[in-house]
């Protein structure tokens, strides 16, 4: 349902203004909007508030905090509870901006710099763990030795295609510097080919000369610690090292979640009061003013606008005026749209937030949406255990991210989805496909689908045959409340053209008692009527209009995707119990399992997304508006 809404105008001496704003953001009720100017730029009119060089200066240095706030809010280990935060709220409710401002200063510091020092530790690390795994690689190599890499060996990892590089290396150092030199290589993988040169100390220089002029990079070791020893030592030294490291980072992630447990409420309560300065500071920019008064509009619900003056005449005795504005002048695109749904119903607008809020005054789709989506989602799934599984998914979602409220509302949007898949489950008699019906003998209390294609397809159209002319019946209505009546009238011709061509398939198909003249004479009411109504509303474009109705006609047979779906996820739950029970308890158990598994995943994205397609492309666009902007209170952030 969307709210009424009031367009309101409040006035007050212009010394007040900034109170009568900031008592307005702690009520939280009034959604701002630009006051229009009568002239631009004129004296004695109202004129537009830009803010004081204070007021300026202010708003740069908080524009600057509150980013770099935002920037070192991810690097929080632990986040918070949003009672913690309003506890630190009101700590610091009397705090100045010069205590608040070093405090925030004083965590950016501190988190950068245990950030700085775990990725440090981290490069050390991975530095680390990359030069062990090569000199792993090595020893087979050595036959034994124990070389001294820079001083009597040069080992080096090339990827790609190294043969050849090897071969001309090889010969070269053959030719240069005699058989006293050995090279040895070995392919470890097809893009990855390790190698070792092994030689007198006395040639160690003319070696590295050699090899930077056929380009090729040795491996150095990872610090001065490591230089002049064996490649057994500096494994062993690597290896202590590498527990150091590990040791330092588990100490760093210690101290770093003590910190954010610290000083994290604080930290977000500090964000949220810098959060509504700035949009103080921001909202002046709406208003206007002249040398004695100050002027704010805005937008508030119907049935608070009452509360809205009270709360005014208390905090303001004498000194402001609400007036309720009229409604003609305004684009009605541009009121704000409050959507009020039951508890039980608000998590679905999780499914309309692709789109733009609907145009104030037209009709809400949300509940319409939400019957129609968890409908055709278990009539697709329609499987008692997966349905389990999908509101285990859901549970998850709200467990784990249920913090974020579109995921929250996604996660009981999952719940109503399994809920539906566990019903028609049990009308169809599934179970893991049909492990219900072979091993639990449940029984059939509508259809079985995977054995009644016919009739699976045949209630996926009536779902169609219900939902496109409900859609047109919405157009048609919403047209005629604002006296659009020749758009009204080609929905309605089009809805008449929908139910001729229905009437003629039932008299083919001698459905009903009536004899086959009635659905003639009935049939052809229809279509005169629709070219008669489509000659009146679009004049001579009516025979391209008439085309439409075929596309209608496409639009119903669009739901047999629902039967196509359904079908072909019973068919693969039935093929994972079938091979299940040909290959045996050890083998055919867990590929069973692996199948409905993959099933499992798939169903619950494609029912979702061709469920939701059904309802954006074939069902709102012949009734939806969604070209309206949101109702967004000026309000705080703090709560406390």
């Amino acid at each position: 349902m969307i709210a009424r809404m009031d367009r309101v105008e409040i006035v007050c001496m212009r010394q007040r203004l900034t109170d009568v704003v900031t008592f307005l953001q702690e009520h939280g009720a009034v959604h701002i909007e630009e006051v229009p100017l009568a002239v631009e730029e004129a004296e004695g009119y109202l004129q537009r508030i830009d803010l004081e060089p204070a007021q300026q200066r202010e708003a740069d240095a908080l524009e600057e905090l509150h980013r770099t706030l935002n920037e070192v809010v991810p690097l929080l280990t632990a986040k918070p509870a949003p009672d913690a935060v309003v506890s630190a709220g009101a700590r610091i409710a009397r705090a100045s901006r010069r205590e608040l401002d070093e405090k925030a200063r004083t965590w950016i510091r501190e988190l950068r710099s245990f950030t700085r020092r775990r990725i440090n530790i981290r490069d050390n690390i991975e530095i680390l763990n990359t030069f062990k795994r090569s000199l792993e690689m090595l020893q087979p190599l050595l036959g034994g030795r124990d070389v001294i890499l820079g001083q009597n060996a040069r080992a080096f990892v090339l990827k790609g295609d190294g043969g050849r590089t090897f071969e001309l290396l090889s010969e070269r150092l053959r030719t240069e510097l005699g058989p006293e030199v050995r090279l040895v290589h070995e392919r470890l993988s097809r893009n990855t080919v390790v190698g070792i040169v092994m030689y007198p100390e006395s040639l160690n220089e003319t070696v590295g000369t050699v090899l930077r002029e056929e380009r090729i990079a040795p491996m150095e070791p990872p610090g001065n610690g490591f230089k002049g020893l064996g490649v057994r030592e500096v494994l062993a030294r690597v290896a202590d090292a590498l527990a150091r490291n590990e040791a330092d980072a588990t100490s760093l992630n210690a101290q770093l979640l003590e910190y954010s447990r610290q000083v994290g409420a604080e930290l977000m309560a500090v964000e949220a009061k810098l959060s509504d300065r700035m949009a103080q500071l921001s909202a002046v920019n709406s208003f206007a003013q002249s040398e004695m008064i100050g002027v704010i509009h805005g937008w508030v619900p119907s049935d608070a606008s009452s509360e809205l003056r009270a709360a005014l005449d208390r905090q303001f005795p004498g000194e402001t005026l609400v007036s309720t504005l009229p409604l003609h002048e305004v684009d009605i695109r541009n009121v704000p749209t409050q959507l009020r749904n039951p508890s039980w119903l608000k998590p679905f607008e999780v499914l309309l937030t692709l789109f733009r809020p609907p145009t104030y005054g037209t009709m809400d789709p949300t509940a319409l949406v939400a019957v129609s989506f968890v409908l055709f989602y278990g009539f697709i799934l329609g499987d008692v255990a997966y349905g389990l599984a999908v509101i285990a998914f859901g549970y998850f979602l709200k467990r784990k991210l249920g913090h974020l409220a579109p995921v929250n509302a996604a996660g009981t949007v999952a719940y109503w989805m399994g809920g539906s898949a566990i019903i028609f489950g049990f009308l169809y008699g599934e179970f893991f496909g049909n492990f219900g019906e072979k091993y639990l003998h449940m029984p059939v209390l509508w259809f079985h689908r995977g054995h009644d294609a016919v009739t699976l397809m045949l209630y996926a159209i009536i779902f169609g045959c219900i939902h496109i002319p409900l859609a047109l019946i919405l157009g048609i209505r919403a047209d005629l409340r604002h006296h659009h009546t020749k758009h009204a009238a080609e929905k309605f011709a089009l809805l008449l053209g929908l139910i001729g061509i229905a009437i003629v398939v039932l008299g083919f198909a001698g459905v009903g008692p009536f004899p086959a003249l009635f659905f003639k004479v009935l049939a052809g009411l229809c279509f005169v009527s629709f070219l008669g109504l489509l000659v009146w509303a679009v004049g001579a474009m009516a025979p391209i209009i008439a085309l439409e109705v075929v596309s209608l006609v496409g639009n119903v047979l669009s739901y047999c995707r629902l039967m196509a779906l359904g079908l072909a996820g019973v068919l693969i739950a039935d093929l994972a119990n079938d091979l299940g029970g040909a290959l045996g308890l050890i083998i055919g158990v867990p590929i069973a399992l692996l199948i409905h598994a993959f099933n499992i995943g798939l169903s619950m994205f494609s029912p979702t997304i061709h469920s939701l397609r059904l309802n954006y492309v074939e069902f709102l666009p012949k009734f939806y508006s969604p070209e309206g902007k949101s109702y967004q209170p000026f309000k705080k952030e703090a709560s406390w």
